[in-house]
């Protein structure tokens, strides 16, 4: 008998929430329930207690009088006119600024070409200076080459490159440098000793005439 009721109850229930399925799935289909009421169909059906949603409050918008209008307006147009005025200040501030600029660039590139020139005059003086104590170098060089005996002076010349070879040779004494001109004899020798008498008559120190006397020497000298 207990089974029979317990039975019977079961159908009744399957019974109600088929229908009430069939109810909320209808109401959707045909846009019926909105969300309020399928909010509480469901709970009613799970068997909650609803809380009915606070009431919305309406607030009627009070007609605007020309007094506030106007007030309204004058505001509007305060804030405008500030608006402007910071926007004035801050596009003569700029300005300001370009011009400041504008200046600093015109110092800074003078000062450069103040700087530029005294660069050129301080390298001028130290190539001054360099030539100068390469040309008491020289000197004194020339001094000691000219003194030396013309064997040992044959033997540095032959170390040099020929230009600096020729340059001490065109400013010696005509006959210290046939003397040291005459100590080349070996054939490396007089192969460099050739070169030399050759960028002499180059360079306008001797004339062909000195450079085959100086070379039948040499010829002798070896014979």
């Amino acid at each position: 008998m207990g089974k029979m009721i317990l039975l019977v109850l079961l159908v009744v229930l399957a019974m109600h929430s088929l229908a009430l399925l069939g109810f909320l799935g209808y109401g959707l289909a045909t846009d019926r329930l909105d969300e309020e009421k399928r909010v509480q169909y469901l709970a009613t059906w799970r068997g909650e207690k609803l809380v009915p949603p606070p009431p919305v409050e309406i607030v009627e918008e009070k007609e605007e009088s020309p007094q506030e209008a106007s007030s309204r307006i004058q505001v509007a147009q305060q804030e405008r006119e500030i608006l402007t005025r910071e926007m004035q200040m801050f596009a003569q501030l700029l300005q300001d600024k370009d011009v400041s600029l504008q200046t600093a660039q015109a110092k800074l590139e003078k000062d450069l070409k103040v700087l530029r020139f005294e660069q050129e005059q301080f390298d001028a003086r130290v190539r001054q200076h360099q030539k100068m104590a390469q040309e008491e170098s020289f000197r004194k060089a020339l001094k000691n080459y000219s003194a030396m005996k013309p064997k040992y002076t044959k033997d540095d010349f032959m170390k040099m490159d020929e230009k600096d070879v020729v340059r001490y040779l065109s400013e010696m004494k005509s006959d210290t440098a046939t003397a040291i001109l005459e100590q080349f004899k070996t054939p490396q020798e007089q192969a460099k000793r050739l070169e030399l008498m050759k960028m002499l008559e180059q360079y306008g120190v001797i004339d062909p005439s000195d450079k085959d006397k100086h070379t039948d020497k040499l010829v002798s000298n070896n014979g």
